[in-house]
């Protein structure tokens, strides 16, 4: 309940045997039929890591985080272990699509188990989620075919101790038997709430260049303005095809 992220990192290294230990967590998430299709890249090298920083736009103080782990979709592996048995597998062929949307599910299950292990250990956590099918990301690392890029898991020793930030209503999110929209009423109480813990922090004056007016209403609107995301989408798709993650696509 105290989990948030970290976006102030120190100095302080973090013993290999401690980013290991947390890579061996991460495999103790569950994964769909024990397929295990995921990846993890730990981007040690310098030259590296500022290639990763750029593909993914991240400035300021999260390039402090002293481990870097990008988490991949990956059912490159999984077909490599079918071709060495000879197996004539679906993926083969372009089909098994909920394979390749389960690798997503699963990625997602060890990236938080991760961040759980971190937090024992007394260590902090962001994700980048501009990883995600990022064209330069797939070069930098060189990720073949099979392999698609979710988002970055930076890791450190904190150096700020923010607040949990604000949700929803549990009320909001939990549905009974069957779904149901949010009332306006709940809208409302929703976007008070996010504006008022927020603004208490001083969330967004101090890990952007947004000014005190700035609100969460505003924030939610940049991040799905309809004219970039036109373009944006252009792009993702275009790198999902690529890495072979769409309907009908070999891996």
């Amino acid at each position: 309940m105290s989990r948030r992220s970290i976006r102030r990192f120190s100095s302080k290294p973090v013993k290999e045997s401690d980013v290991q230990r947390i890579v061996e967590i991460g495999q103790r998430a569950p994964t769909a039929c024990n397929l295990q299709t995921y990846s993890i890249v730990w981007v040690r090298d310098e030259k590296i890591k500022e290639e990763v920083w750029e593909a993914c736009g991240v400035k300021g103080s999260i390039r402090d985080a002293p481990v870097v782990f990008v988490i991949c979709a990956d059912v490159r592996r999984l077909g490599k272990v079918l071709d060495y048995q000879g197996y004539d597998h679906c993926l083969k062929h372009g089909y098994g699509y909920a394979h390749r949307l389960m690798s997503v599910m699963d990625a997602s299950f060890v990236a938080e188990n991760m961040t759980m292990a971190a937090e024992c250990l007394g260590l902090g956590s962001v994700f980048v989620g501009s990883a995600l099918a990022n064209d330069k990301m797939t070069k930098a690392l060189r990720l073949p075919r099979g392999v698609l890029p979710l988002t970055l898991l930076c890791i450190g020793y904190p150096d700020e101790q923010p607040p949990t930030r604000p949700r929803w209503a549990s009320s909001s999110i939990l549905h009974v038997d069957h779904y149901r929209d949010p009332s306006e009423k709940e809208i409302e109480a929703f976007l008070n709430h996010m504006d008022q813990e927020l603004q208490k922090e001083g969330y967004y004056e101090k890990y952007g260049v947004r000014g005190p007016k700035y609100r969460y209403s505003d924030h939610i609107k940049s991040k799905t303005a309809l004219e970039p995301w036109k373009k944006d989408d252009v792009q993702t798709i275009s790198v999902v095809k690529k890495m072979g993650f769409l309907p009908s696509e070999a891996p």
